[in-house]
């Protein structure tokens, strides 16, 4: 099945612009108001994309290994968006080279933390939301 995808339309983005210059007052709060609704929308929508995308490549890697490891997953996305994954064991948490998704999991993390106490040792990756993506 083939698909396709044509940006190339601009006249809209340019009989808008001819438009804006005309616009009463009422009219530009009007227009104002709309695209900060659409705005909010659309970083509603990406930050779920991006969780969304989450869940589908990495948490099924990370509950695998978590269960593999015997050890517990926390996963969190806090109010900047970012995403973080933390595997707590009782035990140490011994990544192998046969762990290969495992590894690639941890190559995309934009932080990684390893923490450790008197009875648990927590492997945390913070993978940061990218808010600068158009």
């Amino acid at each position: 099945m083939m698909q396709e995808f044509d940006y190339t339309n601009v006249l809209k983005e340019n009989e808008f612009a001819d438009i804006a210059d005309r616009l009463s007052p009422n009219e530009a709060a009007a227009a104002m108001d709309a695209v900060q609704s659409l705005r909010e929308e659309q970083a509603g929508q990406k930050s779920q994309d991006f969780k969304d995308w989450f869940d589908a490549a990495f948490l099924p890697i990370l509950k695998n290994f978590a269960a593999l490891t015997g050890s517990r997953l926390k996963v969190d996305q806090n109010a900047c968006h970012d995403i973080t994954a933390s595997l707590i064991s009782q035990h140490a948490i011994d990544i192998t080279s046969n762990e290969k998704m495992m590894h690639t999991v941890i190559t995309a993390a934009d932080h990684i933390t390893i923490s450790t106490d008197s009875s648990e040792v927590e492997l945390s990756l913070i993978f940061g939301f990218p808010d600068d993506e158009e």
